[in-house]
C-alpha cells in the first residue's frame, strides 16, 4: 500500500468538488484485503480519510445500495486498525512516524494524537524538535486545545521568536479568513505584553507582509490583545514607506479610473452618463437647475440627478457584497471588522463627493446656499407636508467660516436632528429639555421607525435560504451556461430567465440537472409541455431580486400584492423585517464615516471632530473634506426621515 501522496486519498471537506475523484480512488482500498499489521502511517491516515466520506454520507452515485452497505462493513474495521496503530505511538517512535508522513495528512495526523490522547505519551521535547525542522506544523499543534494546553510552554517559546508568529495573532484576533474556519488556540503563557511585543518586532523585520500593516494600525481592543497606540502608528509609517517605494520603484501595475462632472446649458437630457477610458463622465442640465429652483426641488436634486437614494428611498451609495470581484472577494488580506469594499463602491464615493462640490457651488453661483436649502427643507417643508413638529431645530454655519469652524457647528447639529427625530418617533413630540439631557451621540441602529415591517432582509441564517439565493443569483452559479445562450454571458439563472423565454431543460447537462431540480422541488421553477424552464413565482423572484442586490428592501414601497407575497416568504422564513430609521446595510455606511466602533478601516468623524482628535488645523484640504461628507451624511438622513414620514402618512390615510 505504499504510493506517491498523489495517489492517496484525502477527505477536504463535505462541499469539496473532489470528492467523487477520490472516492474512485478509494475503490480499490475498499475492495480489496486490508492487512492487521500495517506499519506506514500513511496507509492508516488513508484509510482515516476514507471513513470521512462514510461518515459525512458521502458516496459515488454509481455504487448501488449493497455496496454502500458493504462498504460501510467494510469502513468499520479500520477504526480498529487505526485504533491500535495510533495507541502505540510515544516518544519511542513518534519522530519517525512524523517524518514519514506525505503531504496532505498532517490535519489528520494531529486530530487522531489529540483524539486518542496520545499526548500523553509524548514529551514537550519531541514537539519543539518538529517545531524547529517544520515550524509550519505550529498551525495544525494550535487547531486543539489539549495539545495547547499539553505543550503550552514549548509553545510559548516557539511563538515569541517565530518570524510568522504576529500572523498568527492577527489571523486569531483580527484578519478575516473565509476559506480556513479552523479555530486556533493560544498558549495561556503568552501574555498580552508577549503578543504586543511580537507585533513590534513583525513591523521592523524585513519579512514583514505590508498587507498586515493596515490590520495592525486599525486593530481593535480584545480582553486578550491589545496593540499600543506607539505600535500602531509604527504600522502606519511602515505602510506608507512600503506604498512610497513601491511606487517610487516603478514596479506598479495598475488601471486607472476617475470622475468627471459637468452643469452644461442646452442640454438634451436633465442628466447623461458614459465611461470613457476608466473615467466616468457626469452630465447634469443647468438649465433645469434654473428653471426648478424651488428649495425642495433643489434637495430633490439629490436623488433626481445625483441619485444618493434609489426609487424605494434607500440610500444607493453603500458598498454590496455583489458589487465586488470575485478577486476583491478573495484577495488580499482583510480585518474582520473592516467596511468591505471594491472599486464600484470607490467610484460612487469619488461620484457622490464631487456631485455635493460642485453642485453647492453651482447653487453659489444660481444665489442659493445648499446648507440654507437644508434647514428650510427640515425646518420648514417637513413640517408642512408631514407630521414633523414645527419646533424641529437645525443651526447652520456661517458662509465665511472655514472648514473646521463649519465642521464644529454642523458636527454636532447633525447629532441633534437624530435625537430630536428619536425622541419624536418615541414621544409624539420634541422635548427639547429631554434632549438636552443625554450629552452623547446616538446609535445609528437606535434610531426608531414610525413604520413597523418596515425593511425586508434575506434569511442568510438559514443554509438552504442561502443556497437559493446562489442558485438564482450569484455569479458562479453555472445554470447561465446553457445552449443557446453561453455567449451571452449572463451574471445569473435570474438574469437569464428574465431576459430568454425558451430556455429548454434538455439543453443543460446532466451534472447541472442536480441544481435545477432543486429550485423546481423548492418551487422557483418548473418545466411546461414543450420542457421549456418557467419561473412558478415571479413576484417571489423579483422580491428576492431586489433584496439580494439591495441587502435589503422596504415593504411600504410596493403593491399590494407584492406585499402579501412578502408576508408569505416571511412565514416560509425566506425573509424577515426590521424597524430602524435606517436600514442595516445604511447603518453599515454611517458608521464607517462617523466611528470605529463597528468597522476599523471607519473614518471616525465623530471622535475626531466631537473629541477634538482631529487633523491639525492647517490641514485645510482634509477639513474640507470632513465638511462635504458630513454634509452628505445629513442630506441622506433628511431623506430617511422625510421617507419615514412620507409612508407613515401613506399609511394612516389607507387605514381611514
Amino acid at each position: 500500500m505504499n504510493k506517491p501522496d498523489r495517489d492517496r486519498v484525502v477527505f477536504h471537506s463535505v462541499h469539496d468538488m473532489s470528492s467523487g475523484h477520490y472516492l474512485s480512488k478509494a475503490e480499490r482500498l475498499l475492495n480489496s484485503e486490508i492487512a492487521n499489521d500495517l506499519d506506514d502511517i500513511n496507509d492508516i491516515l488513508e484509510l482515516y480519510n476514507i471513513s470521512l466520506f462514510f461518515e459525512n454520507g458521502i458516496y459515488l452515485k454509481s455504487w448501488s445500495y449493497t455496496d454502500i452497505v458493504a462498504y460501510k462493513e467494510k469502513v468499520n474495521t479500520f477504526k480498529i486498525l487505526i485504533g491500535k496503530f495510533i495507541t502505540n505511538i510515544d516518544d519511542s517512535n513518534f519522530l519517525s512516524s512524523f517524518e514519514n508522513i506525505v503531504y496532505g495528512y498532517y490535519d489528520s495526523f494531529w486530530l487522531l494524537i489529540n483524539n486518542y490522547q496520545q499526548y500523553k505519551k509524548i514529551s514537550p521535547s519531541k514537539i519543539e524538535e518538529v517545531l524547529k525542522k517544520t515550524p509550519h506544523q505550529v498551525g495544525h499543534l494550535l487547531s486543539h486545545k489539549n495539545l495547547v494546553d499539553k505543550y503550552k510552554l514549548v509553545l510559548c517559546e516557539f511563538l515569541k521568536s517565530d518570524q510568522q508568529s504576529a500572523e498568527i495573532l492577527l489571523s486569531i484576533y483580527e484578519v478575516e479568513n473565509s476559506f480556513n474556519k479552523t479555530k486556533l488556540y493560544l498558549p495561556s503563557c503568552l501574555t498580552i505584553q508577549d503578543k504586543e511585543s511580537i507585533i513590534a518586532s513583525y513591523i521592523d523585520s524585513e519579512h514583514c507582509n505590508s498587507n498586515y500593516l493596515p490590520i495592525i494600525q486599525n486593530a481593535k481592543k480584545h480582553s486578550g490583545f491589545r496593540i499600543s497606540d506607539k505600535t500602531k502608528l509604527a504600522a502606519k509609517r511602515k505602510y506608507q514607506q512600503s506604498v512610497k517605494e513601491f511606487f517610487d520603484s516603478g514596479s506598479s501595475s495598475s488601471f486607472e479610473y476617475g470622475v468627471a462632472i459637468s452643469y452644461p446649458e442646452n442640454a438634451s437630457k436633465i442628466k447623461h452618463a458614459w465611461i470613457e477610458q476608466g473615467t466616468v463622465h457626469h452630465e447634469f442640465s443647468l438649465d433645469y437647475i434654473k428653471e426648478n429652483n424651488h428649495p425642495y426641488i433643489l434637495y430633490r436634486n439629490f436623488e433626481t440627478l445625483f441619485e444618493y437614494v434609489d426609487e424605494q428611498n434607500i440610500v444607493a451609495l453603500t458598498s454590496k457584497e455583489n458589487q465586488l470581484g470575485i478577486l476583491e472577494r478573495t484577495l488580499g488580506v482583510r480585518s474582520k471588522t473592516e467596511y468591505v469594499f471594491g472599486v464600484a463602491f470607490t467610484q460612487l464615493e469619488m461620484a457622490s463627493m464631487g456631485q455635493i462640490y460642485t453642485y453647492s457651488n453651482v447653487l453659489k453661483g444660481l444665489g442659493y446656499s445648499l446648507e440654507d436649502i437644508l434647514k428650510t427643507v427640515f425646518t420648514n417643508t417637513l413640517p408642512e407636508l408631514f407630521d414633523l413638529p414645527s419646533n424641529v431645530n437645525f443651526t447652520i454655519p456661517t458662509q465665511n467660516a472655514s472648514a473646521l469652524e463649519k465642521i464644529r457647528t454642523i458636527a454636532p447639529e447633525f447629532e441633534s436632528i437624530l435625537k430630536q427625530y428619536k425622541l419624536f418617533v418615541e414621544n409624539g413630540h420634541i422635548d427639547f429639555e429631554l434632549l438636552q439631557m443625554s450629552s452623547g451621540p446616538t446609535a445609528i441602529k437606535d434610531i426608531p421607525s414610525l413604520n413597523s415591517n418596515k425593511y425586508i432582509y434575506i434569511n442568510k441564517d438559514d443554509k438552504e435560504v442561502n443556497f437559493l439565493t446562489f442558485l438564482l443569483f450569484s455569479d458562479q452559479t453555472l445554470l447561465t451556461y446553457v445552449d443557446p445562450f453561453k455567449d451571452k454571458k449572463y451574471k445569473n439563472f435570474v438574469d437569464l430567465l428574465v431576459n430568454e423565454e425558451e430556455i429548454n431543460f434538455g439543453n443543460y447537462e446532466e451534472h447541472q440537472h442536480e441544481h435545477l431540480n432543486y429550485l423546481i422541488d423548492s418551487n422557483y421553477i418548473s418545466v411546461d409541455e414543450n420542457n421549456c424552464v418557467q419561473v412558478t413565482n415571479w413576484n417571489r423572484i423579483l422580491i428576492l431580486r431586489d433584496v439580494f442586490e439591495n441587502e435589503v428592501a422596504s415593504l411600504h414601497h410596493y403593491s399590494a400584492d407584492i406585499q402579501d407575497e412578502v408576508l408569505h416568504m416571511s412565514n416560509d422564513g425566506v425573509v424577515f423585517f426590521g424597524s430602524s430609521l435606517f436600514a442595516i446595510p445604511e447603518q453599515n455606511y454611517f458608521n464607517y464615516y462617523l466611528n470605529k466602533s463597528e468597522f476599523t478601516n471607519g473614518h471616525d468623524l465623530r471622535n475626531s471632530y466631537l473629541h477634538g482628535t482631529q487633523a491639525n488645523p492647517t490641514e485645510i484640504h482634509l477639513h474640507e473634506n470632513s465638511y462635504l461628507l458630513y454634509l452628505k451624511l445629513l442630506i441622506l438622513v433628511i431623506f430617511k426621515i422625510e421617507d419615514d414620514l412620507f409612508i407613515y402618512k401613506k399609511l394612516k390615510a389607507d387605514e381611514e
